[in-house]
């Protein structure tokens, strides 16, 4: 017979097997940006609606879709964040440039690895 598993072990696999994105702020505080498939059922649904939401929209002006994205890559950020009380007062202040430079890594570290036995 096998010998048991526990789910502290396999925790701290999945940890690293599926890691978020550790990004310093300003101040030095190291906040982790999760992945997606670390989060709750909630907030990955949530997260889902987000990124799928950022694709523009052509009924808006170009102002609106630029502050609708800022607006959407924020909550995205505070949503996938470890610590949103230390990333809010300064997640506010990033432009729209450095939030879509920040969801880019975030999207490309936590990237899913491709399945095993799948076409590459």
């Amino acid at each position: 017979m096998a010998e048991p598993i526990s789910i502290e072990d396999l925790q701290r696999q999945a940890d690293d097997k599926y890691p978020g994105l550790p990004l310093k702020l300003e101040d030095g505080t190291v906040v982790t940006l999760k992945n997606l498939l670390r989060l709750n059922d909630t907030a990955q649904k949530n997260a889902t609606i987000l990124i799928d939401s950022i694709k523009t929209d052509d009924s808006d002006s170009t102002s609106d879709q630029l502050e609708k994205q800022k607006r959407v890559v924020r909550d995205l950020l505070m949503l996938v964040c470890d610590s949103p009380k230390a990333l809010k007062p300064v997640v506010d202040t990033w432009d729209l440039a450095l939030l879509l430079l920040v969801m880019e890594k975030w999207q490309a570290e936590t990237e899913l690895p491709e399945a095993a036995g799948s076409p590459s």
